[in-house]
């Protein structure tokens, strides 16, 4: 009987697995980020063109509630200073010059150049009278002058001065801000609270009383003068 020779087994080799492909990677925490901010500052460039619309068409209502939204879109600075600029805009046609230059402190805070904003084409031209176009300029001057002349610290305007700086340095910043109305302090350049505002309509409705009191008596008697 014939011996058959017996072959050895086949060795197997191991396989080599492929790499995973680069281009189905996911991107990174930081990537992702970018995606949402540019998204963001997309979206809040397209509420600005519609507001500066609405605006333009005489809806001032529709037009603050939009430039009040750019706010909460994570905008950039200078759309965040676009806003605050038509917010301005809207607040200085209905003539409240107050809330006027509320947002316009601010948005001098975040780096507006009001005379250059008045000739720039992509912002609000404002409509409203030119006695209110007055005041808001030359509180943009007095602002622009006080942050000028303000002592340089490493804290961001309008916060408040260092409990280690000299009581000098301090008086000053307590006086600038009471000036312009720090935005972290406690007082304020106008008071918005309901009791502010019920105070100041209540003296324009007495001093209206009086004028027309007076203006009817004078009324009298010169229709009806007294006879000698």
């Amino acid at each position: 009987m014939q011996l058959q020779r017996a072959r050895p087994f086949a060795t197997s080799r191991p396989c080599r697995r492929s790499a995973p492909s680069v281009s189905g990677a996911r991107p990174g925490r930081n990537g992702r980020a970018l995606a949402v901010r540019v998204q963001a500052s997309a979206k809040a460039d397209s509420i600005l063109v519609k507001a500066k619309a609405k605006y333009e068409e005489g809806d001032r209502l529709q037009a603050m509630k939009l430039y009040e939204d750019v706010m909460a879109e994570d905008p950039t600075p200078q759309q965040k200073v676009a806003s605050l600029y038509g917010q301005t805009a809207v607040h200085a046609a209905f003539g409240d010059v107050e809330l006027a230059q509320m947002t316009l402190r601010e948005a001098l805070r975040q780096g507006l150049s009001y005379e250059q904003a008045l000739q720039d084409p992509t912002y609000v031209r404002m409509a409203t009278s030119p006695q209110i176009e007055i005041q808001l300029r030359r509180f943009a001057q007095q602002i622009t002058i006080a942050m000028a002349n303000r002592p340089p610290t490493d804290k961001p305007y309008g916060a408040p001065a260092r409990s280690r700086a000299p009581s000098s340095m301090a008086g000053m910043q307590q006086d600038l801000d009471s000036f312009m109305g720090s935005s972290s302090g406690d007082q304020a350049e106008v008071d918005t609270s309901v009791a502010a505002i019920a105070k100041r309509v209540a003296l324009l409705l007495l001093a209206g009383t009086g004028l027309f009191i007076a203006l009817f008596y004078l009324g009298l008697e010169y229709l009806f003068p007294k006879l000698d």
